[in-house]
């Protein structure tokens, strides 16, 4: 029983190893499909990215790429472009072939400049080409090269941009002190570029099918507005101002040396006028003596005190030519030479500070005319009319805040009762004023436009009184400087070194405080 029973069991064995057989089979026959279906997709996803690559290679090299795939049609009837047999070739066969046979080399010149015309055959025979296949047929056409003239056009007009030339108006270029003229300088013609007629130039040459050679641009020129004699006739005073010095010698010596920098000033047009870079850097070394100043709000000695009057007045002048300044800044105390509000501060310190500034907008150049005499600084602006005949252009100022003066200053007075103050300045006050641009036109109602708002600090006062506890007689005062006088008039006492050094050096002294003293005026 156990004989046949394993025999049994063997014959089973067999059975089961044939039947796990058939089951493999379809798998391992699935699976290569699948392994060669995916080495099919990763073949042709290499070829498409070697492709890419090619394409990109070229793109960068500047070569246009042309597709083509190995099913492309190829005419069979006989096919000629301009008589050129392209018979049996595909699109880009046919492509190359014309543009061997129409090589590109024209080029747009003007004087000693050139110009490379871009070839616009490429694309033209594309889409020809394009039309002939789509239709399957071949046959005998002409190039079609009409089209061509969009692209000419713009080329030209990019080189009518590069060398037109405007026409240059007699002008002002200076003036002669000596002689107290001002001095023109000639007009120049201008060159524009015909670009209609240098279009039809182009266009002539490429559909008789020439395309080498230079091409040269037609050009018209163009006559200046002014000559000489008639920019003597346009240039006038524009606008003028005037203000009034004080007797201050070092004051007066820095506005003198300002108004020379500025008379006789030309700017041209497109230029813009800096006050700090024409005058420069007020120094000694330059001429400058000290002369009172605003310096950070405070009242100081330095070099130039006095030239803020010059720019002010210049800034009026240029308000009433009708010109716009692009930079100008109020004082930090009103000033007594202008209306406030109409001031122009300004300060340099060789590198930057406040300044005053304007842009020549016209087409001609503008001058600039400085006189200082009899206390008297005249400052004008000698142009082409900015404004139209009858219009008038100034300045309207009117105070809009007060702030109070500071605290006073005090000073000690022992000839004062403790209880007493005595107010040798008043403070003054501080303010804000708007001024307004009014616009006025003969025989017409004046407009107003805000122009700006200026801010003035207020200045304290000086009050004299004694807070020491001690208060000396007024009489007992002089009676004991009159002592003292008497005392050094009998008996001179015999120096010692030191009193006599200070015996030397105090004249000196007192003429620098007598001299400080002159020099002191109302500010810059």
């Amino acid at each position: 029983m156990r004989q046949d029973g394993g025999r049994e069991k063997r014959k089973y064995g067999k059975r089961s190893k044939v039947k796990n057989s058939n089951r493999t089979l379809p798998v391992i026959l699935a699976g290569c499909i699948f392994a060669m279906a995916a080495l099919s997709l990763t073949f042709a996803f290499y070829r498409k990215e070697k492709q890419k690559d090619t394409e990109s290679l070229a793109v960068s090299q500047g070569k246009e790429i042309i597709i083509e795939t190995e099913t492309e049609k190829k005419i069979p009837d006989d096919l000629k472009i301009d008589g050129i047999s392209l018979t049996g070739l595909n699109k880009k066969e046919a492509k190359e072939k014309l543009l061997d046979q129409y090589p590109w080399g024209l080029k747009l010149k003007y004087k000693e400049q050139t110009i490379a015309l871009k070839n616009p055959l490429t694309g033209l025979i594309d889409q020809q080409l394009e039309d002939i296949f789509s239709q399957n047929k071949g046959g005998e056409y002409n190039l079609d090269l009409t089209a061509a003239k969009e692209d000419v056009v713009l080329q030209v007009e990019d080189a009518a941009a590069k060398w037109n030339k405007k026409p240059r108006n007699a002008q002002l270029t200076g003036r002669d002190n000596k002689n107290n003229t001002w001095i023109y300088s000639e007009g120049e013609s201008g060159i524009q570029i015909d670009e209609e007629k240098t279009v039809n130039k182009i266009m002539k040459l490429i559909t008789e099918k020439s395309f080498q050679g230079d091409v040269e641009a037609e050009t018209v020129v163009t006559s200046p507005e002014l000559t000489v004699s008639k920019a003597r006739e346009a240039y006038q005073v524009i606008g003028t101002f005037t203000t009034t010095a004080t007797s201050n010698q070092n004051r007066n010596n820095n506005i003198q040396l300002a108004v020379n920098a500025l008379d006789g000033l030309i700017i041209n047009p497109g230029e813009e006028f800096s006050f700090n870079k024409t005058t420069g850097n007020r120094t000694v070394e330059r001429g400058y003596k000290p002369a009172g100043a605003y310096r950070n709000g405070e009242f100081v000695e330095e070099p130039g005190g006095g030239v803020c009057q010059v720019s002010s007045t210049l800034y009026n002048a240029i308000i009433g030519s009708g010109l716009t300044t692009t930079e100008r800044h109020p004082h930090s105390f009103e000033p007594s030479y202008v209306i406030p509000g109409e001031d122009a501060m300004v300060s340099y310190d060789g590198y930057s500070g406040p300044d005053l500034r304007f842009i020549n907008n016209d087409t001609t150049s503008l001058a600039i005319r400085a006189v200082f005499k009899d206390k008297k600084i005249t400052i004008s602006i000698i142009a082409r009319p900015v404004l139209e005949k009858g219009v008038t252009v100034s300045m309207r100022s009117e105070k809009t805040k007060e702030y109070d003066p500071p605290e006073p200053k005090y000073e000690e007075d022992q000839t004062l009762n403790s209880d007493q103050n005595v107010v040798i300045t008043q403070g003054v006050k501080g303010s804000t004023w708007k001024t307004y641009l009014v616009t006025s036109k003969s025989g017409g109602k004046a407009e107003e436009v805000y122009l700006h708002t200026s801010t003035y600090k207020g200045k304290p006062g000086l009050v004299k009184r004694n807070t020491t506890g001690v208060v000396i007689p007024a009489e007992t005062k002089e009676t004991i400087k009159e002592t003292v006088r008497e005392t050094v008039i009998e008996e001179p006492p015999v120096p010692s070194q030191e009193q006599e050094t200070e015996a030397v050096v105090s004249p000196s002294i007192a003429e620098t405080k007598e001299s400080k003293a002159q020099v002191l005026g109302p500010g810059v």
